[in-house]
């Protein structure tokens, strides 16, 4: 593989795959005592997903757009991976300001003022973004998302086995 004659749209989707997969083993929360990385909670499905756009966004022709039905995978991983960092951030950000109207008492003397959010939960959801906005603003001109979708749909359909015809995959 040539980095150079990679298509741009893999390009971005493969270089904030590597960074998200790096954001996961850097710490997201940080506390007194310690931090806790990516690798807890839902934290694993957003690594999974890094994963799982990366090798997406790497298979196949390189010089050319990702085929409809990867270009579809890899938008989701995306989305998902910017939403459950950011519903983290938003969460911790409200439990520890004054805007939830909860007296922090109880929090503060818990984790200490030193409590945070780490660089890897942003590094994550930033990644997670520009995946789903490069590979939707890059897509190749036929692609849509109800188009990818129903291509998706009929290729999942084909390969399960249905009671109907005994059993046997349709082709």
């Amino acid at each position: 593989m040539n980095f150079q004659e990679l298509n741009k749209q893999r390009k971005i989707a493969l270089v904030c795959s590597a960074l998200g997969i790096i954001a996961c083993l850097l710490p997201w929360y940080s506390y007194g005592f310690g931090s806790v990385n990516g690798l807890n909670g839902w934290g694993v499905l957003v690594f999974i997903l890094f994963i799982c756009s990366g090798i997406l966004s790497f298979a196949g022709d390189q010089k050319t757009n990702l085929p409809s039905k990867s270009w579809l995978l890899v938008l989701v991983s995306g989305l998902i991976c910017f939403l459950i960092p950011g519903y983290y951030i938003v969460r911790i950000l409200m439990a520890t300001s004054s805007i939830s109207g909860e007296d922090n008492g109880v929090f503060k003397s818990i984790y200490g003022n030193g409590f945070g959010l780490g660089i890897g939960i942003w590094i994550a959801a930033i990644a997670g973004a520009v995946i789903a906005a490069g590979v939707y603003r890059l897509r190749s001109k036929n692609d849509n998302i109800k188009d990818s979708f129903n291509t998706l749909k009929d290729s999942v359909e084909r390969s399960v086995k249905t009671p109907s015809d005994g059993g046997r995959p349709s082709n």
